[in-house]
Formats: structure tokens, C-alpha cells, sequence
């Protein structure tokens, strides 16, 4: 790999006091009421899909006994500072946990989107510059996140020291664009919905997900009986197809007040680009998964990236990039992720992942491209004896093919053969047998939690086989397809990883891979710079 992050020097900082002026004790309120899950606890809930427990923190007033007398008894970890300047409790906190990067949340946002918060920690370890800040546009009010560096924070001068700066924990960043680096991004997760482009377009301006007075409460209520009962992490997505099928649930709030500053403008010179991924129903989600990365990525870099699913013959002069296997459109400046058509020897072509049409020497440094969130140094122990399976979208029968040939080795006697101690399935249908755990499907933070927890990843060629190399994981490969299997066979063959057989002969099969050889295969993730250098050099 091209280097390991470490994930405890970016930290999640919520800023919590039980004493708000037009909603005393509103943080410990119930959503939905009389259900004892308050607003910490949505909160806390939802930043461990993507932060390990040691860097989620509340900050809170020195006063507060009550919120400390709380957040004891959940085990959440908490620092104690000044109640009125905010500020400095950011800084001392930050001093004493040793970050490097912060997320700023507040406790008045229950819902926070979690796929924003999973982009923005991409684009944090992307960042190289000392003084940054960082954040999504165009989300609702309340379910977004800024980040910014410590440097930053720390940051002093005369014209930082006004009492607004000191309430207000990262307005002296703000204000300096000269001095901390801007950097908006567009939700990437949210692009390809008409509906965020009319929010966006100022179309719809009263979308308060956040809780100042009452009537924000019972709206934030009401947005739970809608969406949180059947799906507990709903986010922005969610939150705007509601809207877009019943507006006037929004209504409630809508009048209420809410204090904004005005900041310096940055310029905005970005040079636009395309990023058209293949349907995920059809190509799996690994496509969409790895463009999304991609956009964050281009944009920290200067480009206006806009995520697409299908093609505009309009828009034919705009340089786009294609992950969509063998498709081709008519487009002036064309970039081929994966295309059999187009080796990565030309200019404007890579491969995110390996392919037979190209011949891999025994010793090689194999390029790649994925989330940088699948460099994350994990401090979750590997055990021993847990097999992760990934089957994307496989129907019932070839799902159970699957389960009845691993749970033949589950906690089985036979020292020839791995025993199982555990199977943890994501996607297909739902196993018959309740042996193997099960999830449908987790988010992109979880699942790599996951491979680092798994001894074993079987799955199909595919994005999660590169990550599970990645994570020097014993990887061994099923055919779920022709395509597959022909592609799970070069694996074997090239790439020292197990291929076992295609679903319909599992039941012929009586062992289980022992070893990979995937290990002599150096990965390094720097196929997304050579679409960088492409891009300059058209612009």
C-alpha cells in the first residue's frame, strides 16, 4: 500500500451544554419522547459507523453534572471546559486527546448524515495543507459537519480574539480564507437527485433538521415516525425524497429563526468533469463505491465533479470519465477506468483493477484504487477463525449454493481444513441457517471494520478482493458468473489467490483454501493520480 493512516489523530468533537436559552435541556431529550434514546445517544449512534469509540468525544461546560452524570452511565467519553468560551475548550480538548483533525458537531443535530461524514474523513486524509476548513454544501440545515485542522484552530492573531470568535468555535477560520484553505465539497451520495439540485439552486430554502425551539423538536419527531422506524441511520438522502413526496411536513419549523454570519467568498475558477459510473444493479456497487471516492477526491484537486448515471448527449464537450466496463460514448476527451478496450499503457486509460488482457510478472507492484478510509490502521484485533462473506446481489438460491458450502467448515474437526468459528455475510438473500450472521447491507466505514476483524474474505473479482489484499487478509474467490469465473481463475493464476469454483459446483467441492500467495503482490493505490495528471493536462 502506498502508506498506513492512522485514525486516532482525527477525532469527532460535539459541542453539548444542557443550558440553551429557548430550549433548556433539549440534548437529553428522548427521540422519539418517552423512548430513552436522546439526542447524544442518535448522535453517538451514528458516528460509530464511522469512528472507532476513543474518537467520538462530547464537549461540555464544567457545570453540566447532570450531561457528565449522563454520559457516564452510557460509557461515552466526554471533556470538560469553559462554557462560554468554546473555543478554548475545542483547543484544550484537542491538546489532550493529541488530534490533528476535528470534526465540529453539535449536540442540537440528532440526524447527521453519516455517508457527508464518511467523505469528509476521505478528504481529510487526502489533505496535505497545514491550515485547512472543510465541509459539504448544500445538505440540509442540521445534518452536516465541518472539519478543520488543529493548526487552524490554534490559529491566533489580533482580529481573532473578538467575542464572536470565541462563542463561535471555527468563524476565525472562516473568516481568513487567505490564511486556512477552503474547501467545499458537493455530496457526492446526493448528486444524481433532482431534488438536491433544486435545493442547491435555492428552490427550496426551509429544510431545518435541527433543534433551536419546540417546533424543531416535534419536526425532528415527525422526520423519526417517517423514516427512523424503518431505517434508524436515514440520512440526507432520505431526508429530501421525504420532501420531495410530502413538503409539508417541513412546514412545521419553517419560521423558525436561525443566526448565520456572513463570510468572505471564495473564488470559484473549478474546471468541470464528468464522472459516469455504471448501474450498480447491473456492474455491483464496488463502481459506484470507488467513483464516489474518485469525485472527493478530484474536487479537493479543483474540478467540478459531477457524479452521473447516464449519459447527456448535451453535454459531449465536457471531459468525462468512465467506469462502465465496455460501454463507450461519443465524448471528445474520454477517461477509461477498467476497459477492455483501453489498456492502462495509454494516457488516458487505468485499471482500478487487474486484468488478464494485461501480463503481471511474478514480482510485481500492482496499482489499484479504493476508498483511502481502506488505509485506515484499525485498532480492532483480527480474530482468529471469522470468515467475511461478501455476495453483493445474489438471489436466493445461489445465496444458499454459497452458505451450504461454508457451513460445511464451520467449527469443523477436520485439521486438513479451516474451521470457522464465525461467518458474517453481507449481501444476497437471507440464510436459512442462523449460523451465519447476516446483514443485507452495512455502511462502506462498517464493512471495512469488518475485513479487518475477518481472518477469511471470500467473495467474488471484484473491489472488495483488491481491499481484502490490501489488508494482507486470506482472500480466496467463488464464481458467481462466466465472466467471474474466468476472472477468479486468472486471480489464481497471477495474483496467488485461491479460486474455489462457480456456485453451481460448490456442492462437488470438499476443502477450503488453506493459504493465499496474494502477499508477493505489492498494491499500491495510486491509480486515481494518473486521471489527475490526465486532467491537467486537458485543462
Amino acid at each position: 500500500m502506498s502508506g498506513i493512516h492512522s485514525t486516532h489523530d482525527s477525532f469527532a468533537f460535539i459541542q453539548a451544554r444542557l443550558g440553551s436559552t429557548r430550549f433548556p435541556k433539549k440534548i437529553l431529550k428522548s427521540i422519539p419522547e418517552d423512548s430513552g434514546v436522546t439526542f447524544l445517544d442518535h448522535i453517538h449512534r451514528r458516528l460509530s459507523t464511522v469512528f472507532e469509540h476513543n474518537q467520538i468525544i462530547f464537549l461540555i461546560p464544567e457545570s453540566d453534572e447532570e450531561s457528565i452524570r449522563f454520559l457516564n452511565s452510557r460509557g461515552y467519553l466526554y471533556f470538560c471546559g469553559s462554557e462560554l468560551d468554546v473555543r478554548d475548550r475545542f483547543r484544550k480538548a484537542a491538546k489532550h486527546f493529541g488530534a490533528k483533525h476535528i470534526f465540529r458537531l453539535t449536540a442540537d443535530n440528532p440526524f447527521i448524515d453519516i455517508n457527508s461524514i464518511r467523505y469528509l474523513y476521505e478528504a481529510i486524509l487526502e489533505i496535505k495543507d497545514t491550515y485547512y476548513s472543510l465541509s459539504m454544501s448544500g445538505l440540509p440545515l442540521g445534518m452536516g459537519v465541518e472539519c478543520f485542522s488543529t493548526a487552524s484552530l490554534f490559529y491566533d492573531s489580533e482580529e481573532t480574539q473578538l467575542e464572536r470568535h470565541i462563542e463561535h468555535v471555527s468563524l476565525h477560520i472562516k473568516e481568513f480564507p487567505e490564511i486556512h484553505k477552503q474547501y467545499r465539497l458537493s455530496p457526492p451520495h446526493l448528486q444524481t437527485l433532482d431534488i438536491f439540485r433544486k435545493l442547491q439552486n435555492g428552490e427550496i430554502s426551509h429544510l431545518r433538521i435541527t433543534v433551536d425551539e419546540k417546533k424543531d423538536f416535534e419536526m425532528i419527531c415527525n422526520i423519526w415516525i417517517q423514516l427512523g422506524e424503518t431505517n434508524p441511520f436515514f440520512g440526507a438522502e432520505e431526508v429530501l425524497q421525504l420532501y420531495d413526496s410530502n413538503p409539508n411536513i417541513y412546514d412545521l419549523n419553517a419560521n423558525v429563526e436561525q443566526v448565520v454570519f456572513t463570510l468572505p467568498k471564495t473564488k470559484k475558477n473549478k474546471r468541470r468533469v464528468n464522472v459516469l459510473y455504471g448501474n450498480p444493479i447491473q456492474f455491483g456497487y464496488g463502481h459506484f463505491e470507488r467513483c464516489k471516492s474518485l469525485s472527493i477526491y478530484l474536487q479537493l484537486n479543483g474540478y467540478d465533479v459531477q457524479l452521473i448515471d447516464s449519459f447527456l448527449e448535451k453535454e459531449s464537450n465536457i471531459p468525462h470519465i468512465f467506469d462502465t466496463r465496455e460501454i463507450e460514448y461519443p465524448v471528445q476527451n474520454a477517461f477509461y477506468i477498467d476497459n477492455f478496450n483501453h489498456p492502462p499503457n495509454t494516457t488516458n486509460s487505468t485499471f482500478f483493477l487487474p486484468h488478464p488482457s494485461i501480463s503481471i510478472p511474478n514480482e510485481v507492484s500492482l496499482s489499484y484504487y479504493s476508498s483511502p478510509l481502506s488505509e485506515l490502521k484499525s485498532t480492532i484485533p483480527e480474530s482468529s477463525g471469522k470468515l467475511l462473506v461478501y455476495a453483493g446481489q445474489l438471489d436466493e438460491t445461489e445465496s444458499t449454493q454459497l452458505d451450504e458450502f461454508l457451513l460445511r467448515f464451520h467449527q469443523s474437526k477436520n485439521q486438513v481444513n479451516p474451521h470457522f468459528h464465525s461467518i458474517v455475510r453481507i449481501g444476497g438473500k437471507k440464510p436459512k441457517d442462523s449460523k451465519i450472521e447476516y446483514q443485507p447491507r452495512i455502511s462502506y466505514s462498517e464493512f471495512l471494520r469488518e475485513i479487518d476483524s475477518s481472518e477469511w474474505v471470500c467473495t467474488y473479482f471484484g473491489q472488495t478482493m483488491i481491499e481484502g489484499m490490501a489488508k494482507s487478509k486470506k482472500v480466496c474467490l467463488i464464481g458467481i458468473s462466466e465472466i467471474h469465473e474466468t476472472l477468479g481463475l486468472f486471480a489464481e493464476q497471477k495474483l496467488g489467490i485461491p479460486y474455489i469454483a462457480s456456485l453451481s459446483n460448490l456442492n462437488q467441492i470438499d476443502h477450503f483454501p488453506t493459504k493465499t500467495d496474494s502477499k508477493k503482490i505489492k498494491l499500491v493505490r495510486d491509480a486515481h493520480t494518473k486521471i489527475l495528471s490526465w486532467l491537467n493536462s486537458i485543462n
